[in-house]
């Protein structure tokens, strides 16, 4: 009879054992995030007027469709920069902005608003949140004059019963930026950690299964200030899962910090950071049992016709407006010769570099400027000049002019590790060669410079290049002078980064020019088309004087 029970007993735990299992199952959810857009709605470029294939949210609209046709659980956010450059914000007051409506056919989940949402003025991103069908978070922006909220900090979305917690939170540096445009006056921007924490507590009352920020903040703490990457954040709160970053525009595939997985999905649309979660469901019991990250390309996915439907008049629109001519040149301004197998634009003054410098010292007053010509094939023939010629010749579509004050010293330095883009010359050598690191990156490093004379040797080794640098008056630099330095704030930072060669002499800008003549108007391609038409009265001359050359190649030598 005992051994009966037994039996009985065993059976009965052996049976429910069995449901025990049948019930427990795994759920996969994934995050797919995109950031830093930047207007690229369709792979068009419309500074060059030519197709760019490297990303757009058409693409990333038919990546998406492949995605979620193989995932059952998918949740899409965006982590802002959406609305300014390529020329977009031209839409910002149509009725339904293009932009907008593109997320909401892509079902975009969540929005959180870039520190560029915030150039056009605060009915501008009223605008947008209005339309956006999906919700906008921000944990650290409130109304001053109220102290309420501007929007929800959070927002909860479940998937087969798995509840992910979302907290937004925006880049307190905003009111620095928009200091000289008083378009949030009225807003306070609060330093992320603390509110964040604040959402992580909230969050956990509601008992959600996995905790994720999205952020308009890169990894690295900005301007050096504490608390304002996401870093620092992760190392402060192990309890968020994952953070979806922005703003520093970089390719973060995956970091991982005090357990925290993190991504950043670039710029301009190239690709999507794609978060996978996996969580076991045992009984009531939910657990996350894993959680990485990849950032995917998209280059090679065709335009979703849905979205170009969306922005084709806004397409036709901005191609016109890049064919504009804006003056006209008497000559070339660019030479096409090939000088000992590298373009003689990178080998000597043109004038297209000195235009380029030029501009920068007429609209910022500085004493040296510094250009970067990122297309090897620069062209600018005489005859019309259209304001796509512009921008095929100065690529960098955010490029400004920020003066710094250095020292000479920090000027030859600047100007060595410049011309160490190039390898050092051997006596037989025929030909130029680009360093094989430097040379090799997507991102060329190598600046030319303006409002100076100097002639760089490269038979010489690598600190040892710049010769008889003077001003244009002919007064010798020497390493105590004072100097007005004009140069694009993203090229100085890499300087002073560890390993730069400006490292520990990081100094604030005095000016810049998007401060001083607007967002769009001050970056160096509308300041050059500004100096042609107002200026220059639409006429332009080569007025380059061979202020500097690169030599090095024994004239034995032939190509």
């Amino acid at each position: 009879m005992l051994v009966s029970k037994k039996r009985a007993l065993l059976s009965g735990l052996f049976i429910l054992g069995c449901v025990f299992q049948v019930n427990a199952k795994e759920v996969g959810i994934s995050i797919l995030a995109t950031s830093d857009v930047h207007g690229r709605m369709l792979p068009w470029d419309y500074g060059t007027d030519k197709a760019d294939s490297s990303g757009s949210y058409a693409q990333i609209s038919s990546f998406l469709k492949e995605y979620r046709s193989q995932h059952a659980n998918v949740i899409l956010v965006d982590a802002g920069d959406i609305i300014q450059d390529n020329q977009i914000e031209r839409f910002n007051n149509v009725k339904d902005h293009p932009a907008i409506a593109a997320l909401n056919a892509m079902h975009y989940d969540i929005m959180v608003l870039g520190n560029h949402e915030f150039n056009f003025g605060m009915p501008i991103v009223d605008k947008v949140i209005s339309e956006f069908k999906g919700q906008s978070l921000a944990a650290n922006i409130y109304y001053k004059d109220s102290g309420k909220p501007y929007l929800p900090a959070t927002t909860i979305i479940e998937k087969e019963g798995i509840k992910i917690g979302f907290i937004g939170a925006t880049t307190p540096f905003v009111p620095e930026y928009e200091n000289k445009t008083g378009y949030v006056n009225q807003m306070e921007f609060t330093m992320p950690i603390p509110e964040i924490k604040k959402q992580i507590a909230n969050l956990k009352q509601q008992s959600v299964d996995a905790i994720v920020l999205v952020t308009h903040m890169g990894l690295d703490n900005e301007n050096n200030k504490p608390g304002t990457g996401v870093a620092d954040v992760a190392n402060q709160l192990p309890e968020l899962d994952v953070i979806i970053a922005g703003h520093n525009h970089q390719n973060i595939s995956e970091k991982v910090i005090n357990n925290v997985v993190i991504t950043e999905p670039h710029r301009y649309g190239t690709v999507v950071s794609v978060v996978d979660l996996k969580f076991d469901i045992d009984g009531n019991k939910k657990t996350l049992k894993a959680k990485k990250s990849q950032t995917l390309p998209v280059k090679t996915y065709p335009a979703d016709p849905e979205i170009e439907k969306i922005y084709s008049p806004y397409h036709q629109q901005l191609r016109e407006i890049s064919n504009q001519v804006i003056g006209e040149t008497d000559q070339d301004l660019v030479p096409q010769e090939i000088i000992h197998g590298i373009p003689a634009v990178y080998l000597q003054e043109s004038g297209l570099t000195n235009l380029l410098n030029s501009v920068q010292i007429y609209y910022s007053g500085a004493d040296v400027t510094a250009v970067l010509v990122d297309n090897k094939k620069a062209i600018l023939n005489k005859g019309p000049i259209a304001r796509k010629d512009i921008a095929n010749n100065y690529q960098y579509t955010a490029g400004e002019t920020s003066i710094f004050e250095v020292t000479g010293k920090d000027l030859k330095d600047y100007m060595e590790w410049s011309a160490a883009y190039f390898a050092q010359v051997q006596p037989t050598d025929k030909n130029y060669q680009y360093d094989s690191v430097r040379g090799a990156s997507k991102y060329m490093t190598y600046d030319m410079f303006g409002g100076v004379k100097y002639i760089i040797d490269l038979s010489e080794p690598v600190g040892h290049r710049i010769k008889n640098l003077t001003l244009l008056n002919g007064k010798v630099i020497t390493d105590d002078m004072k100097l007005k330095l004009g140069m694009n704030a993203y090229r100085y930072e890499m300087l002073v980064k560890k390993g730069g060669p400006l490292e520990g002499r990081r100094v604030e800008p005095i000016w810049n020019s998007r401060t001083a003549l607007g967002d769009e108007e001050g970056t160096i391609r509308n300041m050059t088309i500004k100096y042609i038409t107002d200026v220059k009265k639409g006429k332009i001359s080569d007025e380059s004087n061979n202020n500097w050359q690169v030599i090095g190649i024994d004239p034995k030598q032939s190509n």
